[in-house]
């Protein structure tokens, strides 16, 4: 009996020690086929969007009475109550589609639109076909129908759309076309010539390049409330110098010459006129005797009573809100200000409904404030004193007395939505959770959703009513179980000193999946730049573009620099009359702080950006070639004097009257520094940056007899669409910097 049970567990030894035998060596195998991608293959895996879906609502279009919102599903719309939740149809679908089929002589079954936008209060809806030529205005309580052709189109700056523009009553379009504002009378499809001086050096009614690219000023016309007057800009060009934009991927080579004043050059003279769409009659508003000043941000007051816009003058440091007679052209000046840097764009009155009372946003206590003024600009109240500073108003209760705004906390990396009383009381924050609240609010204020991430969750929008308290989750953010399986690491959030040691600013790391500590990683350094452009946000990051190239052995780097907005004006004001220096300096800064950690290689450091982030990285490249060592540039502005007036004045002031800074800042004072690598890539028809602030440089790069790579794209503006850009750019760095998967990265482009 002893030997048999001796005989058992023996066998069953030798069947244990075979099982941890096999166990060791099929392990690693099983281990091998279940282990995420790593490296190049998580970088491709990362370009699939479908490892995060979102379920729910993302965005929401409030009804007009601001009770509830639309959902879409499948070929129908319903209202939803935003307090209960309820749904019930939001159209008589049968009468639109029934009215759609006599007016059209089609038979479709469903609705014939997937979007819309309400007109007269919510009383009618406005739908397009054939791209927006085929104008539909429908009263869905009756199925009436009308269908109205655009024939007039354009594109403007920035691929700005064009096109008829309805009148208050909806009975006449107004257009600028050839320079010229035109009338055309809906009920008789007659057009009317308003304005007849026009041409491509004097534009009524139409842009020039400057005002809306700098200014925001996409408009040059305004129909007054009761329809019976437009207000328009007159542009006169004469007095600014043509630039050549060279077509040569044509033949034959076309020539195009766009009016472009730069830094110190003569500027565009801006007149205001009013005309009568009944008499024709013009009148000239009186913007004052001094020419070389901005006008812009033109708009009625509600009663229609006045014209009001703003007056700068060219420092940019002095602004006025003036307001103008439409029937006698006499202006009076409302409100003035005076700062001692600069004035940034943003600035526009919201006036109420009750047509004597605005809104006002000024930054001359140096933090961003709301003030409540009467039409004779005597000051009512001040309404905020936070030094967050205010972001942006988003909507005004008028009957409950609040006023609904943005604000930012955590040195601008946090947004939120604040309310306070007209009469500056009851200030609250109606949002918590720290991260970026991107908010909606609902007409009147009776609600609002909130679109949140942070870098700790991703995107979530719920419903709030106007105090803040939680209705319900509209939306949310799936991370499917193969997204979760490739264990990324989450960006780092930083906080590193300024070059002078004076303020915190803050920087986030994108590690690869696999990072070992014990090694050296090369330093992917994304930059952009300028006063005012922020790029830390608490928002969530796991699928941006630069997680994904970190996964190529990169730690990828961005920060803050002194200058960024939604900080405070006084901080913003850093890099005055120092652009590219201030900037640069604290780049370093950062390179410097993160050389502590043994996994971050400062002698592999890698610098890229577009438009302001070429100039910095070509800027980098020749004035830190110690810091910086390999660098890839899109569309760089190489020196200051070749870029547009209101831009760089603005932050520089005019050449003659800030002589050092624009040295300092020029790429091309510093071209005998460099020894680095480093591609710059421009397009050949760059309206923007032009192809010369390039040229310039390689060419001063040429006689010193530095070598570079330089790369220009035919028929690509300032936004480069072509593939090979993005794929040139990455190969570049991978080539220069060499992660782990340099080699293979490049075996894999030769297949």
């Amino acid at each position: 009996m002893r030997e048999i049970v001796g005989q058992k567990s023996s066998r069953r030894l030798i069947f244990f020690v075979l099982f941890i035998i096999s166990f060791l060596f099929v392990r690693p195998i099983f281990s091998e086929v279940q282990a995420p991608p790593r490296g190049i293959e998580l970088y491709k895996k990362l370009a699939d969007p479908n490892l995060t879906k979102f379920e729910g609502l993302r965005r929401i279009q409030w009804l007009p009475d601001g009770q509830a919102y639309v959902h879409q599903e499948k070929d129908t719309f319903f209202r939803i109550e935003a307090k209960s939740g309820e749904s019930s149809p939001l159209f008589d679908d049968s009468k639109i589609i029934a009215a759609y089929n006599k007016l059209t002589g089609k038979s479709v079954s469903s609705l014939p639109f997937k979007n819309f936008s309400f007109i007269e209060g919510g009383r009618r809806i406005l739908f397009t076909e054939e791209d927006g030529r085929l104008v539909y205005l429908c009263d869905p309580a009756t199925g009436d129908l009308k269908r109205y052709v655009f024939r007039y189109f354009a594109t403007g700056v920035r691929n700005r759309r064009y096109t008829e523009v309805f009148s208050p009553d909806y009975k006449f379009t107004a257009y600028a076309r050839d320079y010229n504002l035109y009338l055309r009378d809906l009920e008789k499809d007659l057009e009317i010539a308003l304005t007849m001086d026009g041409r491509e050096e004097l534009r009524n009614g139409w842009p020039d390049w400057v005002y809306p690219e700098e200014l925001n000023q996409y408009e040059a016309f305004w129909w007054s409330p009761d329809g019976q007057m437009i207000a328009f800009m007159q542009f006169d060009e004469r007095p600014v110098s043509l630039y050549p934009i060279i077509r040569d991927a044509s033949i034959p080579t076309k020539l195009e010459l766009m009016r472009y004043p730069k830094a110190g050059a003569n500027n565009p003279i801006i007149r205001l006129f009013v005309v009568d769409i009944k008499t024709k009659k013009i009148i000239q508003l009186d913007t004052g005797i001094e020419t070389n000043v901005y006008i812009f941000k033109g708009q009625w007051t509600p009663d229609g009573r006045e014209f009001t816009f703003l007056r700068m003058n060219r420092f940019q440091n002095r602004l006025e809100l003036l307001a103008a007679d439409p029937k006698t052209g006499q202006s009076r000046v409302i409100l003035k200000e005076e700062e001692p840097c600069y004035f940034n764009e943003d600035v526009r009155a919201l006036f109420l409904s009750d047509g004597q009372r605005f809104l006002w946003t000024s930054e001359v206590t140096g933090w961003k404030e709301i003030y409540l003024y009467d039409l004779k600009g005597k000051l009512i109240k001040q309404l905020t004193n936070l030094k967050l500073p205010v972001g942006n108003i988003l909507e005004v209760d008028e009957k409950g007395g609040w006023v609904y705004f943005t604000g930012y906390e955590n040195r601008g990396c946090d947004q939120h939505l604040y309310r306070v009383k007209l009469d500056g009381t009851g200030l609250t924050k109606l949002t918590t959770k720290s991260g970026w609240h991107s908010v909606n609010v609902s007409p009147g204020g009776h609600f609002f959703a909130d679109e949140f991430s942070s870098w700790d969750n991703p995107p979530e929008v719920n419903l709030y009513t106007s105090n803040g308290t939680f209705i319900r989750q509209l939306g949310r953010t799936i991370l499917t179980d193969e997204f979760k399986q490739l264990d990324l690491l989450k960006p780092e959030h930083f906080v590193f000193k300024s070059a002078d040691g004076k303020d915190d600013l803050d920087g986030l790391i994108f590690k690869p999946a696999d990072f070992d500590p014990n090694k050296k990683y090369p330093v992917y350094y994304a930059v952009y730049g300028g006063p005012g452009a922020k790029m830390i946000r608490n928002t969530w990051q796991m699928m941006s573009p630069n997680m994904r190239i970190a996964q190529l052995g990169f730690i990828v780097l961005q920060t803050d620099h002194s200058g960024v907005s939604q900080r405070g004006k006084v901080f913003q004001t850093k890099s005055y009359l120092k652009l590219g220096q201030v900037e640069l300096a604290d780049h370093v800064a950062a390179i410097k702080h993160l050389s502590q950690y043994p996994w971050f290689d400062s002698s592999r450091v890698g610098i890229t950006g577009h438009s302001y982030g070429g100039y910095l990285t070509c800027l980098a490249l020749l004035k830190e070639p110690e810091v910086f060592h390999v660098g890839v540039a899109g569309a760089p502005v190489t020196d200051w004097r070749n870029y547009d007036s209101i831009y760089t004045e603005r932050y520089m002031r005019r050449p003659e009257d800030n002589p050092e800074g624009y040295e300092k800042g020029s790429c091309l004072n510093f071209v005998k520094n460099f020894k680095g690598k480093l591609q710059i890539h421009h397009g050949t028809i760059d309206d923007n940056v032009h192809p010369a602030n390039t040229i310039q440089l390689v060419y001063a790069l040429l006689r010193e007899g530095k070598r570079i790579d330089w790369k220009m794209y035919p028929e690509q503006d300032h936004a480069i669409r072509l593939a090979q850009y993005g794929q040139d750019r990455l190969d570049f760095m991978v080539l220069h910097l060499k992660p782990e998967t340099w080699e293979q990265w490049f075996k894999e482009q030769q297949k």
